[in-house]
């Protein structure tokens, strides 16, 4: 039996995608800690409710944009790396793939952050900073390892609990695309 995958959205599902990607470009903006030590973030949870929502596809497609979008209105363009696009699109799928249409359990919480935190934010996202800025591997993983160690965990409780909250409205299953 094969599946298919609709590409096609309601205007509901439309609207809906764009408010998620506005309150990714937001939250993004927003973060704890500083610089020096260690900053997180909060972008992700924009990711990650796309993906919830929308499935990997759409995740990745929405994401994508919206880095391309965000780096033009808040980044002037200026410093503009494709790769980091390409980041963004893969942690939407990821999220796609691991919370999308899945049950509200740890275990897919946990899966969805980890496979972000490894391939998108230790991986991709170290290569490109290497690449742009010339910065020594060893130094580079050392500090993005630290930073991950502390951030991993603190996404996990943020999205199983923010999950686990949307679970217990049944209204949004409207905006959810089905596979």
């Amino acid at each position: 039996m094969t599946t298919t995958h609709s590409l096609k959205l309601t205007s509901l599902q439309v609207i809906w995608l764009a408010v998620l990607m506005a309150m990714q470009m937001v939250l993004a903006k927003f973060s704890i800690g500083n610089d020096t030590l260690v900053k997180v973030g909060f972008g992700f949870i924009g990711t990650a409710l796309l993906g919830y929502f929308f499935g990997p596809w759409w995740a990745a497609i929405a994401s994508g944009l919206d880095d391309i979008i965000s780096m033009f209105l808040f980044g002037g363009g200026a410093n503009f790396f494709f790769g980091f696009t390409l980041s963004a699109m893969m942690a939407g799928l990821i999220y796609g793939y691991w919370l999308h249409e899945r049950p509200h359990q740890w275990r897919y919480t946990i899966l969805a952050v980890l496979t972000v935190t490894v391939v998108v934010n230790m991986v991709m996202n170290t290569i490109w900073v290497h690449w742009m800025y010339q910065t020594p591997w060893s130094l580079l993983i050392t500090w993005r390892l630290l930073k991950q160690f502390i951030s991993a965990p603190i996404n996990i409780v943020v999205l199983y609990t923010l999950f686990g909250g949307l679970e217990r409205l049944p209204q949004l299953a409207r905006f959810k695309v089905k596979s």
